[in-house]
């Protein structure tokens, strides 16, 4: 992996969490990679929590500067962090792999990677991301966790984890290079790979069930919701879940 910078270790709260430490001592160089083989603490979208069962998942963050390529919109860049596991796991022959908006990778209706992106800035433009993945790969059961699948529950495969992690690494680093591309282009990409995009649905918002149709999302990351009226709303991810 000659484009990135592995750095291995046993154990630690959170791979996000120390590749921020490191950045803010001026550690980390472009494309250092922290992985760790048990992570106490892993952190999902807002308050969640990852959980990894110790030596048998891919829990692991990247440091990414923006210095040749204006990223003014990070949205595209969790599309195209999404888009690139989602082709690693088509890669590795993982079946009906699709994008859970805004960035939760699914097989099936299995949720099997989610990724957790924190941006830094300068000015206007972003300088600089921490890209967290955790990675569902040999695990055998999650308790209390119906929703969740690994790779080796999916297809009965054992994986080396060092080689899913190096086509994880190289199909992200083959997605970014769309940064080029504008924003409207990426986030096509994007709805072609949206789970459920343009099928009925039911949401959840302000602690009340409804049916719609997700008709893609806008380039601010709002996910467009066709109500039944044929009202079209958006919605951020603190005010609606999708719950099929």
């Amino acid at each position: 992996m000659p484009y990135f910078k592995l750095i291995k270790i046993d154990a630690t709260d959170s791979t996000n969490t120390l590749l921020r430490q490191r950045c803010s001592t001026n550690l980390s160089p472009d494309g250092e990679v922290l992985w760790t083989t048990t992570q106490r603490q892993g952190r999902g979208q807002g308050n969640t929590v990852w959980q990894s069962q110790s030596g048998k998942n891919l829990t692991f963050s990247m440091y990414k500067e923006f210095k040749l390529v204006k990223v003014q919109n990070p949205f595209v860049l969790s599309c195209l962090v999404s888009l690139g596991i989602q082709a690693a796991l088509e890669s590795l022959k993982i079946p009906n792999v699709h994008v859970k908006w805004p960035n939760d990778i699914m097989s099936g209706d299995k949720k099997v990677c989610g990724i957790l992106i924190e941006n830094m800035f300068k000015g206007s433009s972003l300088h600089a991301s921490i890209i967290g993945i955790g990675l569902n790969v040999n695990q055998e059961n999650f308790e209390n966790l119906p929703k969740a699948a690994s790779m080796f529950q999916i297809t009965g495969t054992t994986y080396d984890l060092d080689d899913v992690l190096a086509t994880c690494l190289d199909s992200i680093r083959q997605k970014l290079e769309l940064l080029i591309h504008s924003e409207e282009q990426i986030i096509k990409l994007y709805e072609a790979s949206l789970y459920r995009n343009k099928k009925p649905s039911t949401f959840e918002s302000n602690g009340s069930l409804f049916t719609g149709i997700i008709r893609g999302v806008n380039l601010q990351g709002l996910l467009k919701v066709q109500l039944e009226d044929n009202q079209m709303v958006l919605f951020d991810l603190k005010t609606i879940k999708l719950k099929n």
